[in-house]
C-alpha cells in the first residue's frame, strides 16, 4: 500500500463518518434507530475500523 492509499483510506473514513452524522441527523432529537438504520450504522462503523487497521499498518512499518 503506497502513502496515496493511506491518503485516500482517510478520505474515505471522512466521507463514512459523514454518512453517519447524517443519520444521527436524521433520526434526532431522540435518534431511535429502526432495523435499517442500525444494520447501516454496523456497516459504517466496518468500514472504518478496516481503514483504521489498513492507515495503522502503513504508518506503523
Amino acid at each position: 500500500m503506497l502513502m496515496e492509499d493511506v491518503v485516500e483510506k482517510t478520505f474515505e473514513m471522512a466521507f463514512l463518518v459523514e454518512d453517519l452524522r447524517e443519520i444521527w441527523r436524521k433520526t434526532a432529537p431522540f435518534h431511535k434507530l429502526g432495523e435499517e438504520e442500525k444494520k447501516q450504522i454496523l456497516t459504517i462503523i466496518d468500514g472504518i475500523r478496516k481503514n483504521c487497521d489498513l492507515i495503522s499498518d502503513k504508518v506503523s512499518k
